[in-house]
Parts: C-alpha cells; structure tokens; sequence
C-alpha cells in the first residue's frame, strides 16, 4: 500500500518550516508587489491603459497588465496584475463583463402598444 512511503512528505507537526519564501506576516512589501494583483474600482473618465500607467509609475515596476479594458466612461472592477502575477492575465480576459444600470422613469407608462 506504501511501498514509497519514505519519499513522502510527511508532515508531523502544525508547522512545517519552509526553506525558500517567506510566511505571509513576514514576507516583505517588495515581494507583495512583485507577486501582486491589484483589485481597482476604475473611475470614469481615464482609459483602463491610463489606470495602469499611473499605477506602474507609482509602484515603479517594469510590468503591469489589466484582465480587460473598460470603457473609459465606466466605473467598475479593474485587476491590474504587477511583474511576475501578469502571467495570470490571460485566465482572467476570459471572464468576460457585465454591465448594470439604473433606469428612472418619472410617470407611469400606462399603456404601451407592442409592435
């Protein structure tokens, strides 16, 4: 049943030491932001390519990628994935958009002849 049971990892306690990286509250800020994704809720009038622009200025860093451009009249979710996370860019294009609005109307229709 176990004839390999001595290349198993076997863990014996609730901490297992790791010998490369770091744990999370440990890790240092650069290694956040060189493995990071940013969740941006865009605002309206920049173009999606602006937003990254402005966001790879800020942080200095060589690369960034968005999941897909948003009109630059829309607000909504932006991911912005910085160096070594925008490798992951193309598994989130595929999720596609959705956009929500918001109608008022000021009096009743009444009746509405079809077509």
């Amino acid at each position: 049943l176990l004839k390999n049971y001595d290349k198993l990892n076997v863990r014996s306690a609730h901490y297992t030491p790791l010998p490369n990286g770091h744990s999370p509250l440990k890790r240092p800020i650069d290694e956040y932001i060189k493995y990071g994704i940013i969740n941006l809720d865009k605002p309206s009038n920049p173009s999606s390519h602006e937003v990254v622009a402005w966001i790879k200025r800020i942080l200095r860093v060589e690369k960034t990628g968005h999941s897909g451009t948003l009109d630059p009249k829309v607000t909504g979710c932006l991911l912005v994935c910085i160096d070594r996370s925008t490798r992951l860019v193309k598994s989130q294009q595929s999720a596609g958009k959705e956009y929500v609005g918001v109608i008022r109307l000021h009096s009743s229709l009444g009746e509405v002849s079809s077509y």
